[in-house]
């Protein structure tokens, strides 16, 4: 018997329906979220070698956020019914895409891609106390001495590791955590925002100043700009590691505990870390190792509490209830 068209593509969107409704989803959404983010900074140092740091963080939510708007338009998302405040576009566009990143990419011009990942996973910590003064979370004693066993690691780092003469590229890293962290919070409040309405202005307005700045203040050489090793990592960057990674960053926060989304603070860096000295023959010295040694440990102190206050017949990954899924709009989160 003959299966027509329609219901060839009824089925397929039923079952991609109870995928994305699957414990399944969330697991595959959040490995491929934390080796996405654990291999950008790689990426990163990539790109630095034909695009100066300004620029090429620019050229990077340019594109990032070019390609989720042609997602977004193939969705059928309704801009106008799901538009964002304004405000919010303006605090991710300036902090989450704009100063965290620009920080980030200078960052890596003196430092290891995984020095400056376990720098950035400090993360944590001013989460703790942007969302203290911020939402009036307060902060266990346990953060508190995560947080100092994280501050004696980046003490470490930057005192007498191998940072190559200058601290302030380690600040610059810290900072850029910190302007992240802001934008997370912030973003709290504003969980439900549809992000195919939300984070494709943000990046373009992000990507377009930083641009603009880097065109003005750096020199492009755009014949090494279009090699075909600086294309790849702009790409990877900009669509694997921007407009996809940031988009389940999202769908996750909507269907997992903070607790557990947390955790990927101390995977991030270490596949960082891994993926630098395998393919980037970046070299760590002890002090270094000390140093990095000590941050994880500090984050993983902080995040205890979180992880024992889920009770125990809950499993890690636990599941919240869903809207609809509907393929021919935007999608249920």
């Amino acid at each position: 018997m003959a299966v027509s068209p329609n219901a060839m593509v009824f089925d397929i969107r039923a079952s991609i329906a109870r995928f994305v409704t699957s414990p399944v989803a969330v697991v595959a959404a959040y490995a491929a979220t934390v080796l996405i983010w654990g291999t950008t900074w790689l990426g990163i140092k990539v790109s630095l070698t034909a695009i100066p740091p300004i620029a090429g963080s620019g050229f990077r939510f340019i594109l990032a956020g070019t390609v989720l708007y042609a997602v977004a338009a193939a969705l059928r998302v309704d801009f106008r019914r799901k538009a964002p405040p304004l405000h919010l576009v303006l605090v991710l566009a300036v902090t989450m895409f704009g100063i965290n990143y620009a920080l980030t990419y200078l960052a890596e011009t003196h430092l290891a891609s995984g020095l400056v990942a376990v720098l950035f996973g400090t993360l944590p910590f001013f989460v703790f106390g942007f969302a203290h003064f911020m939402v009036g979370e307060r902060a266990t004693r346990a953060t508190i001495a995560g947080a100092l066993l994280a501050l004696a690691g980046v003490a470490v780092i930057s005192a007498v590791g191998n940072v190559h003469g200058s601290i302030w590229y380690v600040l610059a890293a810290l900072a850029a955590s910190a302007s992240s962290a802001y934008a997370n919070v912030y973003l709290k409040r504003y969980a439900d925002a549809e992000p195919f309405a939300t984070l494709p202005p943000a990046m373009l307005l992000a990507g377009l100043g930083l641009t603009a700045w880097g065109l003005l203040a750096e020199h492009v050489d755009i014949a090494r700009a279009v090699a075909p090793s600086s294309l790849a990592a702009l790409f990877y960057l900009a669509v694997c590691g921007s407009a996809l990674a940031f988009y389940l960053n999202h769908w996750l926060l909507q269907r997992i505990s903070s607790g557990v989304m947390g955790l990927s603070a101390l995977m991030i860096p270490v596949i960082a870390v891994t993926v630098g000295i395998l393919f980037g023959g970046e070299t760590f010295g002890i002090r270094d190792i000390l140093g990095a040694a000590l941050v994880i440990a500090g984050v993983t102190l902080s995040l205890m509490p979180a992880r024992r206050s889920e009770p125990r017949t809950q499993p890690q990954l636990e599941l919240r209830p869903l809207p609809q899924v509907q393929l021919s709009g935007a999608p249920g989160d």
